[in-house]
């Protein structure tokens, strides 16, 4: 992978693209809170047909510092990473709050995606959500604070992930991004994603769960949102939050088949059927 940067006016935004010789499309995969690109580690062999941008959301990994974050400005920074690269034209995937990034960039600008794949993420939409079940990300930051940091991320990485190198690896990214760091990611996040209606989406969705995925109400929700728009709802086994990686091969053959009915359909002159 090659690492690049954008330089955004509030703060320098790193990505990382592979250089396949041939490839089916442009799949760029944005991690979720807390984490940075190395989520989509295992990602990155299996997919070789694929040309490929990882990137650390701002706020995180190495996009640091960055002021004045919203999903808005993220959907903007990857618009200018597409730009830098001449890319016009593309499948997105987001983990967990990068599925709100993605989910912002597909209303911002819908002509340049071809399908969504959410990775253990909600919809955006206030109606999905009750007050009660929004009161812990309201105050999340401020019971983290309460913890010493390397309880912290353990405790959160063993609630991510289900086997031990998935939490392993989301348990290092916790420690490179540090406790201020973190308790600013959060409290950006989770005061920005409830400002944003649900987004229409004009191209296929899939939407991807781990079956012991135990953060929040996250699989209720994607019951929810299956269920009130219709996209495919694909539950990925022996996986937890971080799905795409505790299950790497079953969800790689699952992006694999997606992306090919995809370019089957546009090779054929039809649409994709959520």
């Amino acid at each position: 992978m090659i690492k690049k940067y954008i330089d955004t006016g509030r703060g320098r935004v790193y990505y990382w693209l592979n250089q396949p010789a041939v490839y089916k499309t442009t799949l760029m995969l944005t991690h979720g809170l807390t984490a940075d690109h190395s989520l989509f580690d295992r990602q990155l062999d299996a997919l070789n047909d694929i040309r490929i941008i990882t990137w650390d959301m701002p706020l995180h990994g190495e996009s640091r510092p960055y002021n004045d974050f919203s999903f808005i400005h993220a959907a903007q920074d990857m618009k200018q990473i597409l730009d830098q690269e001449g890319i016009d034209s593309l499948v997105m995937a987001g983990q967990s709050a990068g599925g709100y990034a993605v989910q912002v960039f597909a209303h911002l600008y819908p002509h340049l995606l071809k399908g969504f794949i959410a990775i253990d993420s909600t919809p955006l939409g206030s109606h999905y959500y009750k007050r009660s079940e929004t009161f812990w990300t309201d105050h999340y930051d401020a019971f983290a604070a309460l913890l010493p940091y390397r309880c912290y991320c353990r405790l959160s990485a063993n609630n991510a992930a289900l086997h031990k190198t998935a939490r392993e690896a989301f348990y290092e990214s916790l420690l490179r991004l540090g406790k201020a760091d973190m308790l600013k990611a959060v409290r950006s996040v989770y005061r920005d994603f409830k400002k944003y209606d649900e987004v229409k989406f004009q191209c296929p969705v899939l939407l991807c769960l781990g079956d012991h995925d135990q953060v929040g109400y996250v699989p209720k929700y994607n019951q929810m949102w299956s269920q009130a728009t219709g996209y495919q709802l694909c539950i990925i086994p022996d996986a937890g939050h971080n799905s795409n990686y505790d299950n790497a091969p079953y969800f790689n053959e699952v992006i694999i088949k997606f992306i090919n009915q995809l370019t089957a359909g546009q090779e054929n002159g039809e649409g994709y059927g959520n």
